[in-house]
């Protein structure tokens, strides 16, 4: 629920920060209203018709909304400042924006250093107005002194929110795209199974550890080029998909079931003799013999031939492969549709 949350929040950020934007507007002008400080009324009141101006046109992924809500911000804030004398302290919008712009903007926009340069100089000229006391309507410094602390305690409180809301959907966003990394490193992409690489380093890490017995099984689809031929490579792939989504399902939650190469699987099955291995293997041959592959309105029937050996010591388990796979070709060669599971 939680990551459906922050995959939803991801994937609408830049829509919802405008959003975000037009709700704060939008409290300012009942705010101001309220005290009766009409520059900054007309003010929020012309940002929130941008925003719903922006909003309506919003398209996916355009990097412009971005751009264009980040000028708005640090101009406002600029404004703002230049009518009240900096007493609202609405420079913690430009320094906020100017982490923001980093983040909402993807690493190809280089003009993002640009932006954040001008913010920085927005930042400064709020600093220079602070230090000349300039405020462009006076008559309403008597309103803005007495609000000044908490006006500026909810332009913290907001810049504060927007930092911690962006920088934890910032580390959502890098954890998630480490882990698919890591996943698309260890699974083979078509059919979702281990990949070669990942079960090599499983057993190269646990040839130390006494696993006795253990077995390995080869299965290699039977007549597949016959398939590829006659239905086309994309029936194939949805062949493919099947009989690995089979071999997962049938198999125990301790083996390890891996995409081998082309139309080769493998079935790594700790502490299990070669008699429950043999079960487990025409189990699985059983339910591809009898399974239905249903592509593009036509129907497609495979079977596979596997070889297995069972070893005492995983620090051979490339003996144990290369014994597999000589019986796998021993059953392609004598009927296929097979498990062999001993020397010919």
């Amino acid at each position: 629920m939680c990551k459906n949350f922050m995959d939803f929040l991801s994937e609408k950020k830049t829509l919802l920060f405008l959003v975000m934007c037009l709700f704060v507007h939008a409290f300012n002008c009942a705010l101001f209203y309220y005290l009766g400080i009409f520059p900054l009324l007309i003010l929020n009141v012309l940002s929130c018709f941008f925003y719903v101006f922006v909003i309506h046109l919003f398209k996916k992924n355009s990097d412009l909304y971005v751009i264009f809500a980040y000028f708005e911000i640090i101009t406002f804030s600029f404004i703002s400042d230049l009518f009240t004398g900096c007493a609202y302290f609405y420079i913690f919008y430009v320094i906020g924006m100017i982490s923001v712009i980093s983040y909402l903007l993807p690493p190809k926009k280089n003009l993002k250093h640009i932006f954040q340069g001008i913010g920085i100089v927005y930042a400064v000229a709020i600093y220079c107005i602070h230090l000349k006391n300039f405020c462009l309507f006076p008559e309403y410094l008597s309103v803005i002194e007495r609000t000044r602390n908490l006006i500026g305690f909810i332009n913290l409180g907001i810049t504060l929110f927007t930092l911690f809301y962006i920088s934890n959907l910032y580390i959502y966003e890098i954890n998630s795209a480490n882990d698919k990394l890591t996943y698309y490193s260890n699974h083979d992409l078509m059919t979702g199974l281990f990949n070669r690489r990942f079960f090599e380093h499983i057993m190269r890490r646990n040839k130390t550890e006494n696993e006795s017995p253990f077995t390995i099984a080869i299965f290699d689809i039977d007549d597949f080029k016959k398939v590829n031929d006659t239905y086309g490579h994309q029936a194939g792939d949805c062949v493919l998909k099947t009989v690995s989504l089979l071999i997962e399902d049938s198999a125990s939650k301790d083996f390890i079931p891996v995409r081998w190469g082309g139309e080769e699987f493998i079935l790594y099955m700790p502490q299990t003799d070669e008699k429950n291995a043999y079960e487990y293997l025409e189990l699985i041959c059983s339910k591809i013999r009898d399974n239905t592959v249903y592509y593009d309105n036509q129907e497609i029937h495979v079977t596979v031939t596997a070889g297995m050996f069972t070893g005492e010591d995983l620090g051979e388990y490339e003996e144990a492969i290369r014994k597999a796979d000589e019986r796998l070709y021993y059953g392609k060669k004598h009927g296929k549709n097979c498990v062999v599971n001993s020397d010919f």
